[in-house]
C-alpha cells in the first residue's frame, strides 16, 4: 500500500518545477511588456500622434517612399557622416558633377530640427536614443531660463569641436533667420517632444522640464516669450522686416518703429493642448495661443496665415520686405498646428488641395490681395508639411497626390549618398539635404 500512495506524487513532482519555470516566466514577459508602467513613475500625458493608415503606408512605398531606407540614410548623411552625435546636422550640400564642386554642411545644429529626430525615436519606440537626445538637448540649448536657444554652432558645442569638417562650410547657405537667444519654437518643439516621451514611457524629470519650458515662454501678466523684433519700414508702415534682437540692436544709433513679436508658426498648438489637458492649470495659456493664431486668419479669399504677431501692441504682421507677399511655408506650418487640434478652417484645406491637385506646386510666396503665385521657387519644404496635414485630416487622396509632387524632389540614384532623401535644388546643378524636410516627411510616413 505504501508503494501504491507513493505512485501519485511522482507526477506532481515533476509537474511542480515545470509550473514554477512557466510563472517565472510569464512574470518575465508582463515585466517585460509593461516594464515602463512598473518601473517609471510620474503624470503620462495622453499624447499620441496621428499614424499613417494602412492605405497612406501602401501609397506612400508606391511613390517610393519607405520610411526605413530614408530614416536609415538620413541618419548615416546627417549625424553619422557629419559626427555630430547625437544630433542632426541643419543640411548638406551635395557635390556636383564636376570636380570644383565639393560638398559642404552647415556649421550648425538646430533645436527644432533635434525635438522632431527626438520624436522619431519616440515612435520608433527608441527608448535609449529618444533619453541620450533629450538629455543632450536639455544641458547644450538650456538658456539659462528654462527653455531653449534657437541653434548652436558646431564648434561650440566642446564635444563635437573639430570632429564636424566645418572647413566645408557654405557660409551663403545659412538661414537668414536664426535667433542666437531664447527661442519660443525650439522651448515649444522640444516640450512636443518631452510630452510624447512622457506619454510613451513617464519619467517627471521629463515632467519637471515641461513645466519649466512652460514657466520660461509664458506668464498670465506678459504672455509668450517675444524672441522676435518686428522692424517698421522707414517708407512704408506697413512693410516689416523680421530680424533678431541681436541683430537689430547692434549699431542702431536712431532706429525706426519697433515692435517685439512672436511667430504664429512658433505656436505648437498641440503641444499646448496635451500640457493643458494633462494640467488644467496651463488652460489659458492653450486658449491664448489658440486665439492669437486663430487672429492670425487672412481672408477666406486668401485663408493662409500672418507672419507674427505683437501681444504688447495687438498687432498681426503678415509680410516681410517692401512686397506683400505671405510665405508659404510659415503658413503651412501654423495651418498644421491648426489641424492637430482640430481648429483648421476649410478654406484654407482647400486651398491646399487646390494647389496639390490643380497647380501642382507650392511656392515660397504668394500676394496677400489676390491670392497669386509671387514667386518662381517652388518650396519644396512645404510638401511634408501638407503630408502631415493630410494625415491628421484622415484625407488619403491629398496624402497620395502630395507623395507624387514630392517624389521629385527625392534623390533616387543608386550612388548618390542621399539616395531615397528630400532634396533642394541650389543654383543650377546643385541639391542640398535638408533635416527639417526629411524629419518632416518622417513624421508622415513613419507608422
Amino acid at each position: 500500500m505504501k508503494l501504491a500512495t507513493d505512485k501519485p506524487g511522482k507526477p506532481i513532482l515533476r509537474i511542480a518545477p515545470i509550473a514554477v519555470a512557466a510563472l517565472i516566466l510569464i512574470a518575465g514577459i508582463l515585466i517585460f511588456v509593461f516594464r515602463d508602467r512598473i518601473f517609471e513613475k510620474g503624470i503620462r500625458p495622453d499624447a499620441a500622434r496621428a499614424v499613417p493608415t494602412g492605405e497612406m503606408i501602401r501609397a506612400a512605398e508606391k511613390s517610393g517612399f519607405g520610411s526605413d531606407p530614408q530614416y536609415g540614410r538620413m541618419k548615416a548623411l546627417l549625424i553619422a557622416d557629419a559626427k555630430t552625435s547625437p544630433y542632426i546636422l541643419s543640411w548638406y550640400l551635395l557635390p556636383g558633377q564636376l570636380l570644383s564642386m565639393t560638398p559642404g554642411q552647415s556649421a550648425y545644429v538646430d533645436a527644432s530640427d533635434q525635438a522632431i529626430l527626438m520624436r522619431l525615436y519616440v515612435a520608433h519606440g527608441d527608448r535609449r536614443a529618444a533619453r541620450a537626445l533629450s538629455e543632450a538637448i536639455a544641458t547644450d540649448f538650456a538658456d539659462g531660463t528654462g527653455g531653449l536657444l534657437d541653434t548652436l554652432s558646431i564648434e561650440s558645442v566642446g564635444r563635437l569641436s573639430g570632429k564636424s569638417p566645418v572647413e566645408a562650410y557654405v557660409p551663403e547657405l545659412e538661414q537668414a533667420d536664426r535667433i542666437e537667444g531664447s527661442s519660443l519654437e525650439a522651448s515649444l518643439s522640444y516640450m512636443r517632444a518631452l510630452l510624447e516621451y512622457t506619454g510613451r514611457w513617464g519619467g517627471t524629470e521629463e515632467w519637471e522640464r515641461i513645466r519649466s519650458i512652460a514657466s520660461s515662454i509664458y506668464t498670465p501678466e506678459t504672455g509668450f516669450l517675444q524672441d522676435h523684433v518686428i522692424l517698421a519700414s522707414q517708407t512704408e508702415n506697413l512693410m516689416v522686416g523680421l530680424v533678431d534682437y541681436e541683430e537689430y540692436f547692434d549699431g542702431i544709433i536712431e532706429p525706426p518703429m519697433v515692435f517685439r513679436a512672436l511667430k504664429l508658426s512658433a505656436l505648437d498648438l498641440r503641444a499646448l493642448q496635451i500640457l493643458a489637458t494633462t494640467d488644467a492649470t496651463y488652460a489659458p495659456m492653450y486658449e491664448e495661443a489658440l486665439g492669437i493664431v486663430r487672429g492670425g486668419y487672412i481672408s477666406a479669399g486668401v485663408p493662409l496665415y500672418a507672419l507674427a504677431y505683437s501681444p504688447t501692441d495687438g498687432d498681426y504682421f503678415f509680410f516681410t520686405g517692401e512686397e506683400a507677399r505671405i510665405s508659404a511655408v510659415p503658413s503651412l506650418q501654423t495651418m498644421l498646428s491648426l489641424a492637430e487640434v482640430g481648429e483648421l478652417p476649410r478654406e484654407s484645406l482647400s486651398w491646399i488641395r487646390e494647389q496639390i491637385y490643380n497647380v501642382g506646386f507650392i511656392y515660397t510666396e504668394y500676394d496677400i490681395i489676390s491670392g497669386a503665385t509671387a514667386s518662381e521657387t517652388e518650396a519644396t519644404e512645404a510638401y511634408g508639411l501638407i503630408l502631415r496635414i493630410a494625415l491628421v485630416e484622415g484625407d488619403t487622396d491629398l496624402y497620395s497626390r502630395t507623395l507624387t509632387r514630392l517624389s521629385r524632389s527625392m534623390a533616387t540614384l543608386d550612388t548618390s549618398p542621399a539616395r531615397y532623401m528630400i532634396f533642394r535644388k541650389w543654383g543650377e546643378r546643385r541639391n542640398m539635404v535638408f533635416a527639417a524636410d526629411n524629419l518632416s516627411v518622417l513624421m508622415a510616413t513613419t507608422g
